[in-house]
């Protein structure tokens, strides 16, 4: 048994070669070909992952312990380097403003939806949860699905 990767023109030469094998040993011997396929992404074993995806629920932590909950569509890290940027008016530059030996440490909690509205909605339930010092998030409201109750 012969193995090969499949392609057309392998498939060509393959057939040219049974032929003339075939001729010259007059039939005598038995010959198989196994086609070998894979998928393309195995092909690719190197490419690079993106280690700040898009769309993601993250949390900074302070030197100090003050936490900071958001949430982004865009790259982490670019939102993260805002965040940094004692220039900007996100809490946690305003933070850094007024500390200025202090730094924040990022991670992401969770993947986010790409849509706006349920994507503030995890972040709201997650900033509700976990109660970030630095969230000026003051009350989270009760969703009445029935007004009058249920009878």
């Amino acid at each position: 048994m012969l193995e090969f990767p499949y392609c057309s023109e392998n498939e060509t030469i393959s057939k040219r070669f049974l032929s003339k094998f075939h001729e010259f040993t007059d039939q005598r011997y038995k010959v198989a070909i196994k086609w070998i396929t894979r998928k393309v992404k195995s092909l690719f074993p190197l490419k690079d992952k993106n280690p700040y995806p898009s769309c993601q629920i993250y949390e900074g932590t302070c030197v100090c312990g003050e936490t900071y909950v958001g949430e982004t569509k865009r790259n982490v890290e670019v939102r993260w380097r805002e965040h940094n940027d004692i220039r900007k008016d996100s809490e946690p530059a305003k933070h850094l403003r007024d500390n200025p030996t202090h730094q924040f440490e990022w991670k992401t909690l969770q993947a986010a939806p790409k849509n706006y509205r349920p994507r503030k909605n995890l972040e709201a339930t997650i900033i509700a949860t976990k109660g970030p010092s630095l969230n000026n998030q003051l009350d989270t409201k009760k969703l009445n699905l029935f007004r009058n109750g249920v009878t």
